[in-house]
């Protein structure tokens, strides 16, 4: 699914003396890295960077202190650079990570103290093209590519191996799971398919839905699929697709989207090129009631109102929602509210496009 995922530890595991990592008496605070990190609750932010810059980064920081202190993570624990684009994060049995970098075509697995173990370079399968989206369930690495394939990538401890690939359609964008399936946005080469495509749990049938056109991000919500695309005038409407009826509604507009707690978080960023001004408002949907609340998020910095938000990033532990803005050069600003939308905080940092947060415990 992708969405926060809580793992719990097992009774067995328990019973044979396994401590857990929650217990900061226990707690390893270098795991055989650079950083120290005190604590246990750990946020990781993935930002792509600029495209052909070769500077993408992964950064850290403790999400339960006060204050957020965030540090440059991946290039400080390994000693080089995560690459060109990374454009997926995504958390695995709360004790790893794995990322797609997309430019530079690989999928890497890291474990909680952001040290690589593994990586699978999608230059070794030139017909799958450019890696772009993941999302793991049970121990498989499920990766989409430009070359028009969903690929299945197999996670044995700290080892990836390349199992097979799938064809889907034309220029996949972003995939999410539910109930042993997998729902795929097809973007096209032109920009104009309209089409979600199904892969079924045999990973050999796929069917298609269609949905709006240009779509991008995908999540599941509920047991549903909450879609923002671009549209056929990047006008960016955002739907929902039900798979168990099969039917797809329109909702609204929205640039930006991320979800959480039974909620769709909305962002609408209107952007005048010219002026290079921006006009931002914010709204959530609950899922349970099937309505939109555009007063969710309360006594926030006009600042936020007048800013690009980039992505939206849900803390399954807490219900804290990080609203992420950029100004697609140097920096990234977090506004940081509550599960109820009242605003907490905000923290800076030097690095564009930040794509997404994951949290581990």
């Amino acid at each position: 699914m992708k969405k926060g995922k809580i793992w719990l530890l097992s009774a067995v595991a328990l019973l044979a003396g396994f401590t857990s990592c929650s217990d900061d008496d226990e707690w390893n605070t270098l795991g055989g890295g650079k950083i120290e990190m005190k604590s246990s609750a750990r946020a990781f932010i993935l930002n792509e960077g600029n495209m052909g810059k070769n500077n993408s980064k992964l950064f850290y920081f403790d999400w339960s202190a006060p204050t957020e202190i965030v540090q440059d993570l991946f290039n400080t624990q390994n000693g080089k650079g995560l690459g060109d684009t990374g454009n997926d994060i995504e958390v695995v049995d709360n004790n790893r990570i794995v990322v797609a970098v997309n430019v530079s075509n690989y999928v890497c697995l890291l474990d909680g103290y952001g040290i690589e173990k593994d990586r699978i370079s999608f230059e070794d399968y030139k017909n799958l093209g450019q890696v772009r989206s993941v999302e793991e369930e049970d121990g498989i690495i499920y990766a989409v590519s430009y070359g028009g394939y969903v690929s299945r990538i197999k996670i044995n401890g700290y080892k990836l191996q390349y199992m097979d690939s799938l064809k889907v359609g034309d220029r996949p964008e972003d995939i999410a799971e539910e109930d042993g399936k997998l729902y795929i946005t097809l973007q096209g080469t032109d920009f104009k398919d309209n089409r979600l495509a199904i892969v079924n749990s045999d990973f050999k049938t796929v069917s298609y839905a269609t949905i709006m056109q240009n779509p991008a991000k995908i999540y599941e919500e509920d047991g549903k699929m909450f879609i923002r695309g671009f549209g056929a005038s990047y006008n960016y409407p955002w739907g929902i697709y039900d798979s168990k009826t099969g039917k797809y509604s329109e909702m609204g507009t929205a640039s930006c989207m991320g979800t959480g707690d039974d909620m769709v978080y909305l962002a609408n960023s209107q952007t005048n090129w010219k002026t290079h001004k921006t006009i931002t408002t914010l709204s959530a949907y609950n899922t349970e009631t099937g309505k939109v609340d555009n007063a969710f998020f309360k006594k926030f910095p006009e600042t936020l109102s007048t800013s690009p938000v980039y992505s939206i990033s849900s803390n399954p532990y807490n219900g804290n929602v990080y609203v992420a803005t950029t100004d697609f050069k140097t920096e990234s600003v977090f506004y940081v509210f509550d599960k109820h939308g009242n605003f907490l905080r905000q923290f800076s940092y030097a690095s564009p496009q930040p794509n997404k947060v994951v949290f581990l415990k």
